[in-house]
């Protein structure tokens, strides 16, 4: 879902943590608002299909924040390759990108 900036060569250039991060709170604050409107017009095919397009498009953005940058929710971590716990060494989303925050 995610659109990628392509060179010439069709190298598919990584988003900026900034780019997904907007991207996440974009994607959250539309899904937010459409969950209150879906509690009044629970029949409105139109809402739960922009409400599903949305989830699909954040789910996606926190994929590929967590795959990129870390993790930034316990459930969008990866730790099946490792032999320890990271989660607590990944930097918060405002931090520069240095592992250990302790």
């Amino acid at each position: 879902m995610l659109n990628y900036n392509t060179t010439s060569d069709c190298n598919h250039q990584i988003p900026s943590r900034q780019q997904l991060l907007d991207k996440i709170n974009q994607s959250s604050f539309a899904i937010d608002d459409i969950l209150l409107y879906l509690d009044t017009h629970p029949h409105d095919q139109d809402a739960m299909a922009y409400f599903q397009k949305q989830s699909c498009i954040r789910r996606d953005a926190m994929k590929h924040y967590a795959m990129h940058y870390g993790p930034l929710t316990i459930d969008t971590i990866d730790d099946s390759s490792s032999d320890s716990w990271e989660w607590m060494m990944q930097p918060w989303p405002w931090e520069n990108n240095q592992k250990g925050r302790c």
